[in-house]
């Protein structure tokens, strides 16, 4: 109920037309999910497991070499059983965390910038701008993602409901993408090497030792490497 309320307001707002609204409000009555709680995250070895929710807020996480435990400002950060759960509601929130740890996030109207984390999620009405991110697996609904990427291992995912998607592969990224927009296009630059396959976009940097599956049902998305 919250999500279609907030997708109302977009349109009020001008974020969104009727049309994307629509379609948005199906998408949701398609894939509804718990709103309790964020996405569980799998903790990298030696790391806490770190939990996010942000609402109307503008926040800003970082991974840190060496640090061994979350510290954060402008929010509630506090134990739970198997790590830690850092909320921060309409106002401004900061987060260092261990540097390469997986955070599970769930962002709601919200700015966040992450750099050198992975990423679990999902974001409704949000915009994310990623540095250095060493894992993704996001599903955004009605907002834009930024992001710099360093993947050469494991499986990665994008899933963008209504929104656009710019990402850039950093050197030392070794990788299939596969990709592809529903209603909008795929634009890719750099030296990929093209693969045959069905769908959309299919490259590979380097070797292909990891996986990055994206896909956007109404928007553009931009590779670059």
């Amino acid at each position: 109920m919250e999500d279609k309320r907030r997708i109302l307001e977009m349109v009020r707002e001008g974020v969104l037309s009727p049309e994307e609204a629509l379609e948005l409000l199906a998408v949701l009555e398609e894939r509804e999910r718990p709103e309790a709680e964020a996405p569980a995250a799998s903790p990298a070895p030696g790391h806490p497991q770190i939990r996010i929710l942000a609402t109307g807020a503008n926040l800003e996480v970082r991974g840190v070499a060496g640090l061994a435990e979350p510290e954060g400002k402008g929010g509630t950060l506090a134990r739970e059983e198997e790590g830690y759960l850092y909320r921060v509601a309409f106002g401004e929130g900061a987060l260092r965390v261990p540097e390469g740890v997986w955070l599970a996030l769930e962002a709601r109207g919200s700015n966040v910038e992450l750099a050198r984390v992975a990423l679990r999620g999902r974001a409704l009405g949000a915009n994310l701008e990623g540095e250095a991110l060493v894992g993704l697996d996001l599903d955004l609904v009605g907002g834009n993602l930024e992001a710099g990427l360093l993947l050469w291992e494991g499986e990665h995912r994008l899933l963008v409901q209504a929104g656009n998607a710019e990402l850039r592969f950093l050197p030392g990224s070794d990788l299939l993408v596969e990709a592809e927009a529903r209603l909008g296009q795929v634009e890719a630059e750099g030296p990929w090497r093209r693969v045959a396959g069905p769908g959309g976009f299919r490259g590979v940097l380097g070797e292909g030792r990891a996986r990055l599956s994206a896909r956007v049902r109404m928007g553009n998305l931009e590779l670059e490497a």
